[in-house]
């Protein structure tokens, strides 16, 4: 369900805002997400950036240590 903005009638890309994003509406209570549900958003998103954070570490160790597990591979050299 797409939930529009009253004045502006454009669909609201954020509905923790208080306002529109556009146009700078107040939006109705009754279209934003509850303090609760926002505060549920925002621990998930911070636990999705936690986890990303990792895999990113975890790759580039991985990487640093060479396709095969072994010791590092030295770069091209630059002369």
């Amino acid at each position: 369900m797409n939930h529009l903005c009253p004045a502006c009638q454009r669909v609201l890309y954020d509905r923790r805002l208080a306002n529109c994003g556009y146009c700078g509406a107040k939006i109705p209570d009754k279209l934003r997400f509850s303090p609760e549900r926002i505060a549920e958003l925002e621990e998930e998103m911070a636990s999705l950036e936690k986890e990303r954070r990792r895999r990113a570490r975890e790759a580039e160790e991985e990487a640093s240590r060479g396709a095969d597990g072994g010791p590092p591979v030295p770069g091209p050299f630059l002369w």
